[in-house]
This record gives structure tokens, C-alpha cells and sequence, in this order.
């Protein structure tokens, strides 16, 4: 799991600096996680599913959901029945954060396109504690 720690904190930073997450830095990982566990539980399908929907509606970028979906699948198997329940409490606890940086500098809350790689790391982190 630290190897996926480091991946998404590489991936948050690039994101960080340039807005945009490459798809040379997601498309091997997705692939041999993809391979690794075709073909996939319920619950990541699921997972990916509601990613892609948040997309579609522009309430989140492709770049995050690519990531996102990149680590869903990049996941020790024994963590996809917990995907849904740690995704939302990620989701949950880097919002909040989010909103109260955005509160505390002063910015709009809402209407605001911002770099967020960085929130899969809560998510990386709550899987690995479970684990």
C-alpha cells in the first residue's frame, strides 16, 4: 500500500502544478490493476460507475475521476467491499476541508474549478488504516 501512497501524492503534486492529470501517469496503472483484478467485484464497478456519473454531470473532472478510478482498481482485492463506504468518507472529510480552506481565504464555495488529486489521499490512507 505505501507504493500507492506515493503514487497519489506524485499524482496530487503534478495536478497541483500543472491542473491536469496526465494520462501517461494513469493509463499503466489502471490497466494492471484492471488485469490484476478482472473482473472486479460489485462494489468497484459500482464505485466506478458513480465516478463516472459525477463526470458526466461536471461535478467532478475527468482528470479525478480518472485517478480516482486508477486507485479504486489499484486496490488490494480484500479492500473493494469497502470501496463505496471509504470513497464516500473520503469524499465527506475532503470536502469539508475543502470548504473551510476556501472560508478561511476568503473564496467562493461553490463555482470554483481547484486542483483535487490530492483528495484520494484521505482515501489511500483510510484503506490503508482499515487494512
Amino acid at each position: 500500500m505505501i507504493w500507492l501512497l506515493i503514487y497519489v501524492l506524485v499524482i496530487s503534486l503534478i495536478d497541483l502544478r500543472t491542473r491536469r492529470v496526465p494520462n501517461w501517469c494513469i493509463v499503466p496503472v489502471l490497466a494492471i490493476g484492471g488485469i490484476a483484478h478482472f473482473p472486479g467485484s460489485l462494489e468497484l464497478c459500482l464505485a466506478c460507475s458513480l465516478l463516472l456519473f459525477t463526470w458526466a454531470r461536471d461535478w467532478m473532472g475527468a482528470g479525478d475521476v480518472k485517478l480516482w478510478m486508477t486507485v479504486l482498481w489499484a486496490l488490494p482485492v480484500e479492500h473493494s467491499s469497502q470501496a463505496l463506504l471509504m470513497m464516500f468518507i473520503s469524499f465527506l472529510l475532503s470536502g469539508l476541508m475543502q470548504i473551510l480552506w476556501r472560508v478561511i481565504q476568503s473564496r467562493s464555495i461553490t463555482n470554483t474549478m481547484t486542483p483535487s488529486a490530492w483528495r484520494t489521499i484521505p482515501f489511500v490512507l483510510l484503506c490503508w488504516y482499515v487494512h
